[in-house]
């Protein structure tokens, strides 16, 4: 590539970041405000502070780029020396973190609910993506010696004495996320009457302003008492993970609230009872004693909160199952990491004639009586076989687009998910013919698919496809020796630790899945409900595809070939949102027909993708 080239390449690549896609986030902000009834920040200082910080920390981190990278920040033409001055001595990509604080006191100070709720957690998402899906690996690549290290870094897992820096940057991370994740949660709560939000994370009803106080100060003080790096990781590691799901649980069943609501006073200081325990368990895991004392503080603490709590029994129970999961986090990922080997260790089959049956067909059948079981009940007997055409069609695509993608003699008759998504429009215009409501249809199957393709991809840990790159770690890791699965008899990694990447797209699906349902409850349409399954099934799939480990895929400019089509996936259900149609009410006349039209699914699916021919060399014959 000549210079002029180069430079032609750079120029239209900063026109695509800087002005491009920033007009592209207002217009999709602009054109998505009527779909997001959510209520506003009314801070106009908020938002001035916010677009000056942003910018002004894009600007430190690009002249540092510049002046010490030799470079400019273009992914497609990254500097050619590492950097870690100025902001990047503080804390790692602060141009996205610019970008993002900017973007946010943007969509505050023009109040826009749509830009503030859609548009920047989008984007966030996605600035995420790119940095685990594309950049972190990139970075290793082309400094393979280098280390990222700066002074925000969580603690390491080492064992090592804990010095002021190490505490005062847990707490920072603790209280900041304890802080957002107070604000966000209240900001809607104010008119809002959900269960889970009131109680779970703000159920004091007293009078008496310094409890709230009281309850932080035991959080402030709890890593200067910690002594131990790896135990100030822990407890920075699991009280972010607990904040995480009580955040997005309460968000869940909460319904859209009115704009311009009013925060309670003192609300920001709450501490849920979860961070309490959370802290008391690393204060156990560094002495009995320092577990004794800190158990009979938070004792007394979590007591007066469930005193004052709307109800102490769903307070109690919420918050010991938040504690759970979260303070057990390692256990539960290696429970599902050795699941998920033994799963894929699992291949059976049975010949019956020139008919051969295997096993991993019932997680795809199962999963596809499950999605319109599922769909069913959303919308009714009246549209039962309406969803299954649309999902035969789907079917035959997938098989359509992986035999033209991946189809070889190894693979007769593999299956691509991208496939279904074209098969989409086919199955519209058919149900369409037929008389359905399309747009039921597509609101309803949204819904149902991230259940569907999660349950699928026990399918793919059997078949070994959509198996993951080598780790070196044996805490991420599982391995594959069946000699059927495609990791052994085609990419011939047999007995190698690789990323369980199915696993990875299962727990995202997990959450999206959730988040679906909730949006199908609180009304909205179903445009909108498959443009954000499109965006978030895409943003996923971008990360997952960076560590999959499959010889067949193409690399193209430096991507993977599915990671361009799950750009693709984001951009076409970015479109998705903007369409507007009327929102139609649809009794749910739950009966036989849907249990039999999800029976005869579940038994199609199970053939396709279960029962094969193996003795025949003609297309679509053999599954392996």
């Amino acid at each position: 590539m000549n210079k002029r080239t180069t430079q032609i390449n750079k120029t239209l690549y900063a026109t695509l970041f800087l002005i491009i896609l920033p007009v592209m986030l207002m217009v999709w902000a602009k054109y998505t405000e009527d779909a997001i009834k959510a209520p506003v920040i009314n801070s106009t200082a908020t938002g001035y502070a916010m677009i000056i910080l942003g910018a002004l920390l894009m600007l430190w981190a690009m002249y540092h780029l510049k002046k010490h990278g030799k470079g400019l920040p273009m992914n497609a033409f990254p500097p050619s020396k590492f950097v870690t001055s100025g902001p990047y001595k503080l804390f790692r990509h602060p141009i996205y973190w610019g970008f993002g604080i900017l973007m946010i006191g943007y969509f505050i100070l023009i109040k826009s609910a749509s830009g503030l709720w859609l548009v920047a957690p989008t984007t966030i998402l996605s600035m995420i993506a790119l940095v685990m899906g594309y950049e972190t690996i990139d970075l290793k690549d082309r400094f393979p010696k280098e280390r990222i290290k700066t002074v925000l870094d969580v603690p390491g897992k080492t064992d090592l004495p804990a010095g002021i820096r190490e505490s005062l940057v847990s707490l920072f991370w603790v209280i900041g996320l304890l802080f957002l994740s107070n604000y966000i949660i209240n900001l809607f709560n104010d008119n809002q009457h959900s269960i889970s939000s009131k109680l779970l994370m703000s159920p004091m009803n007293n009078k008496n302003g310094y409890l709230p106080i009281v309850y932080l100060l035991f959080v402030i003080l709890t890593p200067f008492f910690i002594k131990r790096n790896s135990l100030l990781r822990y407890w920075v590691i699991t009280c972010t993970f607990a904040l995480f799901i009580s955040t997005y649980s309460s968000l869940l069943c909460l319904g859209i609230g009115e704009p311009n609501v009013s925060l309670r006073q003192g609300i920001v200081c709450f501490v849920p009872a979860f961070i309490i325990l959370l802290s008391i368990k690393s204060f156990f895991k560094q002495s009995k004693l320092m577990g004794v004392i800190s158990g009979v503080i938070g004792s007394a603490i979590i007591v007066s909160q469930i005193t004052f709590a709307r109800s102490g029994v769903l307070y109690t129970a919420s918050s010991v199952g938040i504690f759970f999961i979260a303070g057990n986090y390692n256990l539960i990922w290696n429970f599902l990491r050795k699941s998920a080997e033994k799963i894929a260790n699992s291949w059976q089959e049975w010949v019956f004639g020139k008919v051969r049956v295997i096993n991993h067909g019932f997680y795809v059948g199962f999963g596809s009586f499950v999605g319109i079981l599922l769909a069913g009940v959303l919308i009714g007997d009246s549209y039962t076989w309406g969803i299954l055409i649309f999902s035969f069609v789907v079917i035959v695509f997938s098989a359509l687009w992986a035999q033209i993608i991946e189809g070889s003699e190894k693979l007769k008759r593999p299956y691509g998910y991208y496939g279904a998504l074209v098969g989409i429009i086919f199955a519209s215009l058919i149900v369409w013919l037929l008389g359905y409501n399309v747009w039921i249809i597509i609101g309803a199957i949204s819904v149902a698919m991230p259940w569907v393709q999660a349950i699928g991809r026990l399918r793919c840990l059997v078949n070994g496809c959509c198996h993951g790159s080598k780790v070196p770690d044996a805490n991420i890791g599982i391995k594959y020796f069946h000699h059927r699965s495609r990791v052994c008899g085609i990419s011939h990694l047999k007995g190698e630790l690789l990323h369980p990447t199915p696993l990875y797209a299962m727990i995202w699906l997990f959450l999206v899945g959730f988040l679906l349902i909730s949006l199908w409850f609180n009304d909205f349409s179903s445009p909108f409900i498959f443009g954000l399954y499109l965006i978030l099934t895409g943003i996923g799939r971008f990360v997952e595809e960076a560590y999959r480990g499959e010889v067949q895929t193409p690399i193209i400019k430096g991507l993977r070939l599915y990671q361009w089509t799950a750009i693709l996936s984001v951009l076409v259900g970015i479109f998705m949102t903007f369409i507007h149609i009327e929102i139609v009410s649809i009794p749910s006349h739950f009966g036989w027909q849907t249990i039999l039209s999800a029976t005869i699914g579940g038994l199609f699916t199970t053939f396709a993708m279960g029962i094969d021919f193996p003795y025949s060399n003609t297309r679509f014959s053999r599954l392996v």
